[in-house]
């Protein structure tokens, strides 16, 4: 079996390695890159992040703090980020491709179940920051050459020593997300029991 992206890292830690290295932006870099009016590249990690809908009750400052707890890598495709049933440690953004997040293992010769696909400025992988030991439901597979943006479990712990404001904002939006999620997923199920007893009737 083919090691995941996160299960390296989770050793790495346990080595007392460098998990990955940090973006690292000087302030005055980071504002400049992030501004609209700059020459910088539309497709900049500072302006990535100003476009994150999740992020967006962030000020630069703010994001540009949250930047140097992220890390950012580029995946080939058909690379494995983790797989369903290891224990999670990384949120990530998706800067650029696709995320495919299947059931099923993938070394299986039977073709893995593939329930959903991110693309750029989505999202996954939250649960692992706010459930300790979260176990993987799904494999998440690059489906194309992709770059993601993402943040560990120790990288929050950190941030939320040094800088409890940003993590605690970083961790209510997580947590407004998850909810509405949960609200719409409710929601779609309530009508999918009334349709099944409206079936059941007739």
């Amino acid at each position: 079996m083919v090691s995941s992206y996160e299960k390296e890292i989770k050793e790495a830690g346990a080595n007392k390695l460098e998990l990955t290295k940090k973006i690292d932006f000087s302030m005055m870099k980071y504002l400049w890159m992030a501004n609209p009016l700059s020459g910088a590249r539309k497709d900049s990690i500072p302006k990535f992040l100003r476009n994150v809908e999740l992020l967006k009750n962030f000020s630069d400052n703010e994001l540009r703090i949250l930047a140097k707890y992220l890390h950012n890598r580029k995946f080939a495709e058909g690379e494995v980020v983790f797989r369903a049933g290891e224990i999670g440690i990384g949120f990530y953004f998706i800067f650029s491709g696709t995320i495919e997040l299947s059931h099923d293992d993938l070394d299986s010769e039977v073709n893995s179940e593939k329930f959903l696909v991110l693309e750029e400025f989505s999202y996954f992988g939250e649960l692992a920051l706010l459930q300790e030991g979260n176990q993987r439901t799904a494999t998440a597979l690059a489906r194309n050459k992709c770059e993601l943006v993402g943040i560990f479990k120790p990288d929050l712990d950190n941030l939320i020593v040094r800088h409890p404001i940003i993590a605690a904002k970083l961790i209510q939006s997580i947590s407004i997300a998850l909810a509405d999620r949960l609200y719409f997923l409710t929601n779609e199920a309530s009508k999918m029991y009334k349709r099944i007893k409206q079936l059941e009737a007739k």
